[in-house]
């Protein structure tokens, strides 16, 4: 008997591919820029769950091998850009607040975003 065993699927990284990393980037920048308008019309906002989202996202992203991670810089921008305009939203309405950075994951996002961009001159 000949048989063929089925090739096993690519390895990817506990979390999913690059795709899936890309995607979930996009949705939390959608995600805090949805906070920023919330905000913006005065109403209360759980920072929690984005922050726990954003750090699994962006501890998936410092996983992927340095090479494939390039295609991941610009949603990672886009990220930091959106957690800096929920940061200055914020100070403006609740007054300088340093723990915020840590409290929204921008701590992990910057140094995932730092990781990635600084193999790539």
């Amino acid at each position: 008997m000949n048989h063929h065993s089925p090739q096993p699927p690519e390895p990817q990284t506990p979390a999913g591919s690059i795709e899936t990393i890309e995607a979930e980037l996009v949705k939390i920048e959608s995600l805090i820029a949805t906070a920023v308008r919330l905000l913006d019309e005065g109403r209360v906002v759980e920072l929690s769950a984005l922050q726990e989202r954003t750090k699994r996202v962006c501890d998936a992203a410092l996983a992927l091998p340095r090479d494939g991670s390039r295609p991941l810089i610009p949603a990672m921008e886009a990220l930091l850009s959106a957690l800096d305009a929920l940061t200055a939203n914020l100070s403006r309405r609740f007054g300088d607040m340093p723990s915020l950075a840590n409290l929204v994951g921008a701590d992990t996002a910057t140094s995932a975003y730092g990781q990635t961009l600084k193999h790539y001159p």
